[in-house]
């Protein structure tokens, strides 16, 4: 009898940790590690925070590691956190529960729920994606990806809608909308034989 099919599992919620400060505010400051309850920074740095609140405005972070960042005009290099809003923002690397990022760029991108507007990706992954004018390289998502007006290399999911956009490759089990694939599933794997076979000759003419 086959095993069953076992499923990615899901990242684990930022556990609740108790701040000895109920709040920092820093404006125009760099400083290194931030710990507190709630941290707001405008037009500072900081190396590592850990909160349960994070506001950061014309910021930066090296990495941020709390339930709630909110992040406008700033940039982090890796955040883990239960939810993510980030507005004109650049992240580096962000693991979260809800992610919505508009008018900014990730490079790599784990969310439950994730919506990216008008920016653009490296790779995301999740359970549900939505993309609206906007792409990434890689879309992956386990059970659906909604696509208005943007696109990927690659989106493999079980359910894909896509309106005024298209994919590279497309891997799905339903496909809805009006989309434009170069290479679906049977397309993608006559590609890769024949890029085999290219490569193989190359190979072989070189050795003569």
């Amino acid at each position: 009898m086959d095993e069953p099919k076992k499923r990615a599992p899901r990242r684990r919620k930022v556990v609740p940790q108790e701040f000895e400060q109920a709040e920092i505010h820093l404006a125009k400051e760099n400083t290194g590690d931030v710990l507190a309850h709630q941290v707001t920074i405008q037009a500072g740095n900081a190396r590592d925070i850990a909160a349960d609140l994070v506001t950061l405005t014309q910021g930066s972070a090296n990495t941020v590691n709390a339930k709630t960042l909110i992040a406008n005009q700033s940039a982090v290099a890796r955040a883990d956190v239960n939810t993510l809003e980030a507005k004109q923002s650049a992240v580096g690397r962000v693991e979260a529960e809800e992610l919505t990022i508009t008018q900014g760029a990730v490079g790599v991108a784990q969310a439950e729920n994730l919506v990216l507007e008008s920016g653009g990706a490296v790779a995301v992954m999740g359970t549900n994606i939505g993309i609206e004018v906007g792409g990434a390289q890689y879309i992956l998502a386990r059970e659906s990806v909604a696509v208005q007006q943007g696109g990927a290399l690659v989106i493999a999911a079980p359910r894909v809608e896509i309106e005024n956009g298209g994919a590279v490759f497309l891997f799905a089990r339903e496909v809805h909308g009006n989309v434009r694939v170069l290479f679906d599933r049977q397309a993608a794997l006559v590609f890769g034989v024949a890029v085999g076979v290219v490569l193989g000759l190359l190979v072989w003419a070189k050795r003569k």
